[in-house]
């Protein structure tokens, strides 16, 4: 998923709490610890190592001719 995406889930997670906390159906601690638990799910970043696919960085050269 992408971060983008992620943080966008996030948002919508504590939008519906928040309403339920409105709503008067869920207590403040518990709001808040479901909003701490959507944080954990959605928008914290996943580890380094499985953003890079290959195991090594990788550089374009670019602006080169191609060899002829």
């Amino acid at each position: 998923m992408t971060t983008l995406f992620r943080l966008v889930l996030w948002a919508v997670w504590c939008g519906a709490m928040g309403w339920l906390w409105s709503a008067q159906m869920m207590g403040a601690g518990m709001a808040l610890t479901a909003g701490a638990l959507g944080l954990g799910l959605f928008a914290w970043p996943g580890s380094t190592t499985r953003r890079r696919r290959g195991g090594e960085l990788r550089y374009v050269e670019m602006a080169k001719q191609p060899i002829s």
